[in-house]
């Protein structure tokens, strides 16, 4: 029997609509769930796992929770924020949630710190640097756009970051995992300026989500950024595992069209740090973010749900040792965005 506890929200809609997100958050994440074909309980503390290499074990969140994070979609950016820091709250990220400051607006960063140490013994007695070791980013910018709901552009890829944060939380991972709420491209810049030179370096990965939930999964690497070939292949190949891992679909290569106004990845793409994009949209759905069709309505909340399942996978395959080069052949279509 699923565990999720859902409230009518009338007729006190804001004290009741707080009060179930609470339940129905609590609620999900309370027991820790092995999802592969053959699914077992597991605990929060000491997940059981079938294939400790890979550590394949995530939380368990339903359905009923993620479609009530989904909707409805707040219209004010310091609503938005507000929701999403309660959200990061009831998936038990409060003592590693901070904001950050980013002129008028803020960033909401939660951090999942890994245990790999920086450094392990090499050849000949020497310390060199540990592949497990680094920081993955995942990144989604939560302002409101357009005259629409802005709930495909970009509610959808704020409201994956807390569900992705309870997905990996209760197994322990080797890299640190970042989830940062940003107030569009000037946040992302404010978080990367913020970073110190050791911390720049320690980022394997910025996994950028925008416009999630019109169709399956995508994804679009700049060919240009081929200073961090090597690493770029990596983050392709292990998004082909994570679909691999559920014997579904690979998602398919494409270039974001000119409904994406906003770019985080590219202040740290200018700096050689491996990004991606993972994004929903295709030729027949590509005039909706942003736009007066922008609604809640337009998110397929099965696609939206295997999403994330698949965003999970992904976050546990990036946690696996990185290579120092790679033969990788990258799979990109025509054309080029800087």
């Amino acid at each position: 029997m699923d565990k999720a506890i859902l409230y009518t929200l009338s007729p006190f809609p804001g004290i009741m609509r707080a009060l179930a997100l609470t339940l129905v958050l609590l609620a999900a994440a309370a027991p820790a769930q092995q999802t592969t074909s053959k699914p077992a309980q597991q605990s929060a503390q000491k997940p059981r796992n079938s294939d400790q290499r890979r550590n394949i074990v995530f939380g368990n969140i339903s359905r009923q929770a993620v479609d009530f994070l989904l909707k409805p979609v707040p219209q004010p950016d310091a609503l938005r924020l507000a929701q999403l820091k309660q959200s990061f709250s009831d998936m038990e990220c409060r003592d590693s949630l901070h904001e950050q400051p980013v002129g008028e607006s803020k960033n909401l960063i939660c951090t999942l710190p890994g245990t790999a140490p920086e450094l392990v013994p090499g050849p000949a007695g020497k310390r060199v640097r540990n592949p497990n070791h680094g920081t993955i980013l995942f990144l989604a910018h939560y302002e409101h756009v357009g005259p629409g709901q802005s709930a495909i552009d970009n509610w959808s890829g704020a409201v994956m970051l807390p569900c992705l944060y309870l997905a990996l939380a209760p197994a322990t991972r080797n890299h640190t995992f970042l989830f940062a709420e940003v107030d569009g491209e000037a946040g992302a810049k404010a978080l990367f300026d913020s970073l110190t030179p050791a911390e720049r370096h320690a980022v394997k990965a910025v996994v950028s989500l925008d416009a999630l939930g019109l169709g399956p999964a995508q994804f679009y690497i700049n060919p240009n950024d081929s200073l961090s070939s090597y690493g770029l292949a990596f983050l392709q190949r292990q998004l082909l595992q994570a679909a691999a891992d559920q014997r579904i679909g690979a998602p398919a290569p494409a270039i974001p069209g000119s409904w994406q106004k906003i770019d985080l990845t590219r202040e740290f793409r200018h700096r050689s740090i491996p990004s991606i994009l993972i994004h929903s949209v295709t030729m027949t759905t590509r005039d909706i973010p942003g736009s007066s069709r922008d609604t809640v309505s337009a998110i397929d909340h099965d696609v939206y749900f295997s999403t994330l399942t698949l965003l999970s996978y992904y976050g546990a395959e990036l946690d696996q040792p990185w290579p120092q080069d790679s033969s990788t052949t990258l799979t990109t279509p025509s054309g080029r965005r800087r």
